[in-house]
C-alpha cells in the first residue's frame, strides 16, 4: 500500500467499511465489558505503548501486519499523532492470516529498541510477506535480525502468551476481522480516518 492509496476513493471507501463489514461505533457491550476490561486491551505491559507513553488517550487497536486496511488506519493514526501529543498507540497483533503473520508479530515484539520502527517498516512494506522478507524489514530500520531470531526461542512463551490473551479479547469482542479500534472505552470495528479518529478522541476526553 502506498501512500497515494489514502486520498483515493476507493482507499477511502475500504477505510470507513473495514475488513469485517460490522457496525461503525458501538459502546462496549455488557458482556464484554464483563469479559476484557479497558485496562486489559489498553494496559497489557507486554505492549510498548507508541505515541505518547504518558497519553491522556489511548488508542488500542487490533492488526495483522498483512491487513491492507491496517495499513490504511495506521497512516491515520500517525496524522493523529503528529498534532496531537497526549495520543497513546498500543497495536494489539492479532494474525489472523497465518504463519508468516504471527512471525512477523513475534519479530516486532522481540525488537527492543527498535519496536516502533519496526512496526512503521512493517506498516509501510507493500509486498506480501514471508520469514525472509520480515528480516529484510527489520534490517533495514536497525534491528539486529540474528540476535532478535535467537533471542525469540526465549521470548516465545511469553509473547504467544500476549497474542494468545489479543485473540480471546478479539473473541471476547466478536470481531470477524481486522482492524478494530478501541479509543476510550469504545469498540470501533472498522477502519477510521483522521478526522473521525479526532471525533473519537474528543469524545473520549469529554468522558
Amino acid at each position: 500500500m502506498g501512500h497515494m492509496i489514502f486520498t483515493h476513493p476507493v482507499g477511502r471507501r475500504l477505510l470507513l467499511k473495514g475488513a469485517a463489514s460490522l457496525v461503525a461505533l458501538a459502546p462496549l457491550p455488557a458482556w464484554a465489558r464483563a469479559a476484557p476490561t479497558v485496562t486489559d486491551v489498553a494496559f497489557d505491559p507486554a505492549i510498548p505503548a507508541l505515541g505518547n507513553p504518558e497519553g491522556d488517550v489511548t488508542i488500542a487497536e487490533f492488526v495483522d501486519y498483512q491487513c491492507p486496511i491496517c495499513k490504511l488506519v495506521f497512516v491515520e493514526l500517525k496524522k493523529l499523532m503528529a498534532e496531537d501529543g497526549g495520543i497513546r498507540l498500543v497495536m494489539k497483533d492479532w494474525p489472523i492470516f497465518g504463519d508468516v503473520s504471527r512471525d512477523a508479530a513475534r519479530m516486532a515484539l522481540s525488537a527492543g529498541d527498535h519496536y516502533a520502527a519496526a512496526v512503521d517498516a512493517l506498516m509501510a512494506n507493500e509486498r506480501g510477506l514471508s520469514e525472509r522478507r520480515t528480516d529484510v524489514i527489520l534490517g533495514s530500520v536497525g534491528v539486529d535480525v540474528a540476535k532478535a531470531r535467537t533471542g525469540l526461542a526465549g521470548h516465545r512463551p511469553r509473547i504467544d502468551a500476549l497474542l494468545s490473551r489479543n485473540d480471546a479479547q478479539a473473541a471476547a469482542f466478536r470481531l470477524q476481522g481486522t482492524p478494530a479500534l478501541v479509543i476510550g472505552g469504545r469498540l470501533f470495528k472498522r477502519g477510521m480516518p483522521v478526522a473521525e479518529l479526532r471525533e473519537a478522541v474528543a469524545r473520549a476526553r469529554a468522558g
